[in-house]
């Protein structure tokens, strides 16, 4: 098991956001948390990569507890946080700001991140010719590819992925999704946040349901695809009324 979380809680000064949860991802899948904004998604995700200061419960990386760590220490753990609005330097190139990515893995020589943005460039099909454009002048969709291309450079063996599709075209959320897909196949985790139930169980492994800081229900897509509640409430379905 690689992540770990249990009797998670949360406060903000208007109360809890987060309400005892358990949740857990195994090596090597893409689990998605799907769930209504302010269920407390983000929030989760800002727990396990150290940006919550008022928590109890615990989360376990690796084996290693790491709630109350600072973030710059469980990023060196192998931890990437992706956030929701991306957080790109505007005055810095599409390539500088995906070498940033690299930050916590000290000691690699230029020349081999240098390499390894190209082969994440050949990935992002569209950024390749926009490596050298600073990153005010991009698109939302291309910012977005960016800012997942950037959490690649940490390598990490798990990736925080923050509604990577809020704001983008159709088209060009079937491309993020494409990617992250893809992500998975060389290697790294996804706990992967998302609004659009559709997409995220799509190439999901597995699934939880959060509402309102408690977690509604967990299992495989296809068993979240038959549940009623869940057809009803954000895959676009009708619930069977008793």
């Amino acid at each position: 098991m690689l992540l770990e979380i249990k009797e998670l809680t949360a406060r903000y000064n208007a109360g809890d956001v987060l309400k005892g949860i358990d949740l857990f991802v195994d090596e090597g899948e893409i689990v998605a948390l799907i769930g209504s904004n302010g269920a407390g998604k983000s929030t989760t995700l800002r727990c396990i990569s150290g940006l919550v200061a008022n928590h109890t419960g615990s989360v376990t990386f690796g084996g290693k507890p790491i709630l109350g760590m600072k973030t710059g220490a469980i990023a060196r753990l192998g931890l990437a946080h992706v956030p929701e609005g991306r957080r790109l330097f505007p005055g810095l190139t599409v390539r500088d700001n995906i070498l940033l990515g690299a930050s916590n893995r000290s000691g690699v020589p230029r020349g081999q991140m240098e390499r390894e943005v190209d082969e994440i460039l050949e990935l992002f099909s569209g950024l390749k010719r926009l490596q050298h454009s600073y990153a005010w002048t991009l698109s939302g969709g291309e910012a977005q590819m960016v800012a997942v291309a950037r959490g690649m450079m940490a390598k990490p063996k798990l990736l925080l992925l923050d509604e990577p599709s809020l704001g983008l075209a159709p088209m060009i959320v079937q491309q993020v999704f494409r990617i992250i897909t893809e992500i998975r196949e060389r290697g790294a985790t996804v706990l992967l946040v998302e609004q659009n139930a559709n997409m995220a169980l799509g190439v999901a492994d597995r699934g939880y349901v959060l509402e309102a800081g408690t977690l509604l229900l967990s299992g495989k897509p296809e068993e979240l695809w038959n549940n009623d509640h869940v057809r009803a409430a954000y895959l676009g379905g009708l619930a069977v009324v008793d």
